[in-house]
């Protein structure tokens, strides 16, 4: 951006400053802010919301570890199940979360429970009564083998896949041929029976249908059959065999059970967890399990990777944030920034991604969130900005620090509130002792915030007495951070404030000094008329300490030839005797822009600036105009040459333009009577009027007359009651008015 025209509405540059005993170099900060404000305003404003996007775009959205916003790095490693965990951590705020552990638990203890589903196999039957003749074609090949008896009868028992007693394995090898084909017609017989008409059940089943029975039942049953079937050694294998044989048909439905217990499973809702603010959720040297993991992450204390989406997100409601800003300064930016509003959008900017920054840095040390000091923002923005443009600010500020803590509406919430009641509290701050004392009730009040937001999280009532005195942390801190950070913006953005305003108003300040020890009449004459313009200021309502701060500098342009105004000019010679009207009055106007120049040269406020540019408006130098009038020919005195360049715009320009004619005129008056003082006021008023004078001045014709009042009384009351000396006494005396002063009391 290349420079523009030179954005001082008087013409100044405080780059080409002179450098002597009332002037010195500029600092590099009062370059930097002439450089700004020469800069195009529309690109200018433009480069600040979008500067600011960016910046409060990377605060508030991407992750402390560069690859981590992208996805690009793996999750936190140091906080993973089985570590042991370096330090102690708490939780910044309630949260609600899912616990997997105790959920997964839930679950299967669910489908432990479920009912198991069964069914009768009909495959168990057929293979129960295929297994019978193979077994008895394996006893005959046993038989027929030629193995001793001994042998035989331990193949016999090895083959059987049930236990069998010896007398039955001993029938088994000697029975007679037909003895065993009865055996085994009669076994096959008797289980095809049974499992046709009924299906058996293992014993564990407590509860089975009415048409479903045991295998004790079932070998009963079938103990009966073979009583009926055969006799003696015949019927003892059948019982033996059938009973041996017998197994469950009536099964578990894998399928069907597994779907109950599926069914089950998704029948019970997740178990929730909760962590109450200020809870220790890990402590040092504790070994860290899933529930901790589970904890760390609901309360977003694990630092995981995010998203280039997340990133999208936090842009799309930053940017929202800088369109409602833009709005606001386009609606109400000319009501609330008279003065310097490049600087101040530029302090505002600068403030709101500070604040946001501090806030990223307490995150990233784990500090509680309840503890970012941004009534220390509320109360520096509202001295130096003003209280609706801090709203605004505390309002994004607000919203980011809630995004940035894990989209915590209570600490938003608590933050607002707090905040906004700071704005409340210090805008008729007047003095440090004053900002102290408010300091200290906001902390008192953010620590009610706080402690009543943590009551509405759910917590509990010692946890929520933490929470207030962490409030209280955060009211003092901000106050600090204020006190601290005032002063050091005050000079650096040369922002005027009430504190900035006492300081200005000490005479004892440096180039008061110069002034009283240069200028003495003139010194004397500005403490007067700040008095004058303090009390008429108080009148109307304006601003009585700029006005009176103000008249205290309105003539320190006088320093640069004091001799040539009258009342420096006592026992001297009067140097305007020989000049010319011009060159007199371009003298006498000249001390306006020495004052704006060494105004400049010494850091003053803008307000205090356009108080000295406008306290004479655009008034006539009536003595010298009149006397060029005389004695140059007619036609060739120009009026502008003797005309000042500035009108009042503020009611303190106005009001002291009024106190600084009427002074000096009644400090002429050789019996400034009450009467006559009057009369001055009243004839000032109206020749201002008639002049324009109050043209572009934001004070209304009854506020006029009411300053006129106020200087009327002012000066009564410091001038005291006059005695009118008879004139014979006069010439007894043997004086006249011109050398004996008149009359007074204090």
């Amino acid at each position: 951006m290349s420079p523009t025209k030179n954005s001082d509405p008087y013409g100044g540059s405080p780059l080409g400053w002179k450098v002597d005993e009332f002037h010195r170099p500029p600092t590099r900060m009062e370059r930097f802010r002439d450089w700004i404000e020469r800069l195009p305003k529309a690109r200018l404003y433009v480069g600040f919301l979008l500067i600011t996007w960016l910046l409060l775009t990377a605060l508030i959205g991407l992750d402390s570890r560069p690859l981590g916003t992208f996805g690009f790095q793996e999750e936190n490693r140091q906080y993973q199940v089985g570590n042991v965990a370096g330090e102690d951590m708490f939780a910044p705020r309630s949260v609600t979360y899912e616990d997997p552990v105790a959920t997964r638990e839930a679950r299967d203890e669910a489908a432990q429970e479920a009912a198991e589903a069964y069914q009768q196999d009909e495959r168990i039957s057929e293979q129960v009564v295929s297994d019978v003749p193979e077994f008895f074609d394996e006893v005959r090949e046993i038989r027929g083998s030629e193995a001793p008896a001994d042998e035989k009868a331990l193949r016999a028992e090895e083959a059987a896949p049930f236990y069998l007693t010896e007398s039955v394995i001993q029938s088994l090898i000697f029975a007679e041929s037909e003895g065993l084909d009865d055996a085994e017609r009669f076994t096959v017989e008797n289980l095809e029976e049974l499992y046709g008409s009924t299906a058996v059940a293992d014993d564990s089943l407590e509860e089975t249908p009415a048409a479903v029975i045991t295998v004790s039942e079932g070998r009963e049953r079938l103990s009966q059959a073979a009583g009926r079937d055969a006799s003696g050694e015949v019927r003892e294998l059948v019982d033996a065999l059938s009973r041996g044989f017998l197994e469950p048909d009536y099964v578990i439905d894998r399928a069907a059970t597994q779907e109950a217990q599926e069914q089950a499973t998704s029948d019970v809702e997740p178990v929730t967890g909760r962590v109450q603010q200020g809870e220790r959720v890990l402590a040092r040297g504790e070994v860290i399990d899933e529930e901790d993991v589970t904890q760390l992450e609901a309360l977003g204390l694990l630092g995981s990777s995010n998203s280039w989406t997340v990133l999208l997100g936090t842009g799309l409601v930053v940017g929202a944030e800088m369109g409602v800003a833009w709005y606001f300064l386009e609606r109400f930016g000319k009501r609330i920034l008279r003065t310097n509003a490049i600087i101040r959008i530029l302090l505002a900017a600068s403030l709101t991604v500070l604040f946001t920054g501090v806030a990223r840095v307490f995150m990233a040390f784990s500090f509680n969130p309840y503890l970012i000091p941004l009534a220390g923002l509320s109360i520096l923005g509202t001295i130096l900005l003003g209280p609706r443009l801090m709203f605004l600010m505390v309002v994004i500020s607000s919203v980011n620090i809630g995004i940035i803590g894990g989209n915590d509406f209570f600490l938003t919430a608590a933050l607002l509130l707090s905040s906004g009641f700071a704005i409340y509290t210090v805008v008729r701050v007047g003095s440090r002792t004053e900002l102290l004392w408010a300091g200290l009730f906001i902390a008192v009040v953010t620590s009610i915030v706080t402690f009543a937001v943590s009551l509405i999280g759910d917590s509990a009532l010692t946890v929520a007495l933490w929470q207030g005195a962490l409030g209280l942390a955060n009211g003092l801190l901000s106050l600090m951070i204020a006190m601290a950070l005032l002063p050091l913006l005050e000079n650096a953005f040369n922002i005027l404030t009430p504190m900035k305003l006492l300081e200005l108003s000490d005479p004892g300040r440096p180039l008061l000094q110069k002034l009283l020890r240069k200028a003495p009449g003139t010194f004397s004459h500005s403490m007067q008329v700040g008095n004058l313009a303090e009390n008429a200021a108080e009148r109307i309502g304006a601003d009585a300490l700029l006005a009176r701060v103000g008249a205290y500098y309105h003539d320190v342009g006088k320093l640069e030839h004091p001799g040539y105004f009258i009342e420096n000019q006592i026992s001297r010679m009067n140097p305007h005797k020989t000049l010319s009207p011009a060159l007199s009055a371009r003298i006498i106007k000249r001390h306006v822009k020495d004052g704006l120049d060494i105004g400049r040269a010494w850091n003053l406020p803008r307000e205090i600036l356009d108080l000295i540019a406008q306290h004479h408006g655009t008034s006539r130098i009536e003595y010298f105009y009149r006397k060029a009038l005389e004695e140059s020919p007619a036609g060739s005195v120009r009026e502008p040459d003797f005309r000042y360049n500035h009108r009042p715009k503020s009611k303190e320009a106005g009001i002291m333009m009024v106190a600084d004619t009427v002074e000096a005129t009644v400090k002429s008056l050789e019996k400034p009577t009450p009467k006559r003082i009057e009369d001055v006021v009243l004839q000032t008023i109206q020749q201002k009027l008639e002049d324009g004078q109050f043209d572009d001045c934001e004070l209304t014709m009854r506020e006029i007359h009411e300053v006129g009042e106020a200087i009327h009384e002012a000066l009564i009351g410091f001038l005291g009651p006059r005695i009118e000396y008879p004139e014979k006494e006069q010439k007894a005396s043997g004086s006249t008015p011109e050398t004996e002063p008149a009359g007074r009391t204090s």
